[in-house]
């Protein structure tokens, strides 16, 4: 048992991910590094492990949780919330006295904030932020639509579910854990988006694992396609993500292996159910009412989170897209457009031909524009909807967080937006005669 311990110590570590960054070309710079020894020879700072818990927000005496904690690691303060809504909150899960809270942490954030980085190595800098690019929400917003648009529709709705109940679960646990990410120092972290979140389980890499494997089965089901060749491009898109986890400093390796073993059970635990779903919501009469409604019934009962953070707000994004998908496809359906496949599975790839190059790349870029078109009319019109619903200012970004209002903000735009991508651009495809012909004969 306490071999056990060790190694869980171990992969949780941040001076693992630090030693991780090195490796890779990624060091303070030299102001820094000078700093931090001159700290050490006037004695104020203590042994490294002192340090790093300190800086985490950690008593030494107790080993309690310090509004630090809040304020470095997961960035509450400048992201809506005050430094006494955080004491506030602190106080009330008695995990911190108001003297605690109310020392240097300013300045210490701003001491953080300082720190510089110098790149050594710019292929791993490019690599790993590609990598991490395959787990955001601009890449989302490209690959269902590009699949969908150019290649199978079907396989998209289905990825999309899948993806979806990766998306909900691993961000509700994460607000369920309440972990913070590594310390910084010794980690060195080169991304701020996801930085307000906790960290176990890595999210990064549940969809990293999800996303290209669920993809292989489900075109080994429909497709002739080598196995072999695909299982590798799944395991390298995986060991991208993953990776870019660590070099960004945003995870502990711990978080990144929780993350990839809870994709690996998500995968066989929803994958055998997503063909009869997928049937059901695009068939049935009140396919999108039931569905849609229970998309936006997960939005809330989302785990209550302590202090806020980006990852409901995330997750209701990831429900309108789901939503949308299957409202798209099942007006198709309604208008008689949508019709089952004359072909017999396991069907063949298509040809890479310069035409189908070409089609694909004038459809995307029509369809990104739309979308784009969509989500700047949208956005607006939802925030002001919800201000005057819940009769707050519209520039109150923090009234809107506490009211709740933000979550269907999300939800609603990122609907009409993924409505769009499935019924709007392809309706507009087709008038422009450019639609592949195998679109609308894609239930399975």
């Amino acid at each position: 048992m306490e071999g056990v311990t060790k190694i869980f110590n171990y992969l949780k570590s941040p001076e693992l991910v630090a030693e991780f960054q090195k490796r890779c070309g990624v060091d303070f710079s030299d102001t820094d590094t000078a700093n931090e020894n001159k700290k050490i020879e006037n004695g104020t700072q203590q042994n490294q492990s002192d340090s790093v818990r300190l800086r985490n927000g950690f008593s030494k005496a107790n080993g309690e949780a310090g509004v630090s904690d809040v304020l470095k690691s997961n960035g509450y303060v400048k992201n809506g919330y005050t430094v006494d809504e955080v004491i506030h909150c602190q106080e009330k899960n008695g995990s911190v006295s108001p003297n605690q809270a109310h020392g240097k942490e300013k300045n210490e954030e701003e001491d953080l904030g300082k720190s510089s980085f110098k790149i050594t190595n710019k292929l791993y800098f490019i690599l790993f932020h590609f990598g991490a690019s395959l787990g955001n929400e601009i890449f989302y917003l490209i690959f269902f639509p590009f699949v969908h648009w150019n290649f199978d529709g079907t396989l998209m709705r289905q990825m999309a579910f899948i993806w979806h109940v990766a998306m909900w679960a691993g961000q509700a646990l994460k607000d369920i854990i309440c972990w913070p990410r590594p310390a910084s120092p010794p980690v060195i972290k080169l991304e701020s988006r996801y930085s307000l979140e906790y960290g176990m389980p890595s999210t990064h890499a549940t969809v990293g694992t999800v996303i290209p494997f669920s993809l292989l089965i489900l075109l080994h089901r429909y497709y002739e396609i080598p196995l072999v060749f695909g299982f590798v491009c799944a395991t390298v898109w995986m060991s991208l993500v993953c990776c870019s986890r660590i070099y960004l400093g945003m995870h502990t390796v711990l978080d990144v292996l929780a993350g990839v073993a809870f994709g690996c059970l998500i995968i066989p635990s929803v994958l055998p159910w997503v063909h009869d779903l997928d049937l059901l919501i695009v068939t049935h009469p009140l396919g999108p009412l039931v569905f849609v409604g229970c998309y936006f019934l997960f939005c809330w009962v989302y785990p209550k989170q302590k202090i806020w953070n980006t990852a409901r707000a995330d997750t209701a994004n990831v429900h309108g897209i789901c939503g949308g998908v299957t409202s798209g496809y099942w007006l198709f359906y309604q208008l008689g457009c949508l019709t089952k496949s004359r072909q017999i599975q396991p069907y063949p790839i298509p040809p890479l031909t310069w035409n189908w190059v070409y089609l694909s790349l004038l459809r995307t870029v029509i369809g990104v524009l739309i979308l784009a078109a969509i989500r700047a009319i949208v956005k607006p019109m939802a925030i002001h909807f919800m201000c005057r619903l819940y009769k707050i200012d519209k520039k109150d970004i923090q009234a809107q967080r506490r009211e709740g209002s933000e979550v269907p903000q999300k939800f609603i735009t990122y609907y009409l937006v993924s409505i769009g991508a499935t019924f709007l651009v392809p309706l507009l495809c087709s008038y422009l005669g450019i639609m592949r012909d195998s679109f609308y004969h894609e239930l399975y």
